[in-house]
């Protein structure tokens, strides 16, 4: 793969580097192609226990690739600029953005820089966030496009931060940086940079540990309890603890809790 790079260490742990630093790993169709590829083939490899994504050089994601493609599809018989958006959406980004929020393993970002744009959706869209003290997260599309946010950052910022940070992230364009981003609550911590990466490694080995059935249950409760009634949260909860509580990782789990008191 040219646009990113991707490697599983001894601990099952993969990490996805972005590879576009000359950009700042701005999403181009290429490099989603090869993170879809990339998502499709971690899930389906067993040694795969967890998934750290980061970006090369100075920025973690740029967002969207602003390049001349675009504008050719004004004017003519062909689609508008907003038709050709749309498709791409449709075709490349979101497909994207849903299977990196529905993978079925543990996933840490670390934003080593600049998460700009759809790059600030791509960065808080996993389990653990991480941040660089360096790194920043900027919402750009309003103040500077005239367009909305997107790649999720609407539906995740409202969740992680609230409506007045949401709105004001979205609506001002300011650079939030990353020691008010954990202020926040829209990163688990905030780390010098020379320590971003073995931080991020080795909070993906505590997270692999997690067997895989309680975190999927875990990030569903946890989504569905924005918008679920007390009560039925607790129902949900009490259906995910008759499956789990029957499978044979929390027996041997008791055992040893047992034996260690």
């Amino acid at each position: 793969m040219e646009n990113i790079k991707l490697a599983v260490d001894e601990h099952g742990i993969a990490l996805m580097e972005l590879n576009r630093p000359a950009s700042l790993n701005a999403l181009n169709a290429p490099l989603l192609r090869e993170i879809r590829e990339a998502l499709t083939a971690l899930q389906s490899d067993q040694r795969t226990r967890a998934l750290i994504i980061t970006g090369s050089g100075r920025a973690f994601c740029a967002g969207a690739d602003l390049g001349v493609e675009m504008l050719r599809s004004q004017g003519g018989e062909g689609p508008t600029i907003g038709e050709a958006v749309a498709r791409q959406m449709a075709a490349e980004f979101n497909p994207m953005m849903e299977m990196l929020y529905d993978f079925p393993r543990p996933v840490v970002t670390a934003i080593n820089g600049i998460a700009a744009g759809g790059g600030a959706g791509l960065a808080l869209c996993a389990d653990v966030v991480l941040a660089s003290d360096s790194a920043g997260l900027r919402v750009v599309q309003p103040q500077q496009l005239g367009i909305a946010g997107d790649l999720g950052i609407n539906w995740l910022l409202a969740r992680l931060g609230g409506r007045a940070r949401a709105l004001g992230m979205c609506l001002l364009g300011d650079t939030i940086p990353a020691a008010t981003l954990k202020e926040w609550g829209l990163v688990w911590d905030c780390v010098a940079p020379a320590d971003l990466m073995e931080s991020a490694r080795e909070t993906a080995r505590r997270l692999a540990d997690i067997p895989p059935d309680t975190l999927l249950a875990t990030r569903g409760l946890v989504d569905a309890g924005f918008s679920d009634s007390f009560g039925e949260s607790l129902a949900k909860e009490r259906v995910a603890q008759k499956t789990l509580c029957d499978l044979p990782v929390f027996l041997e789990s008791v055992r040893k809790f047992r034996a260690r008191r």
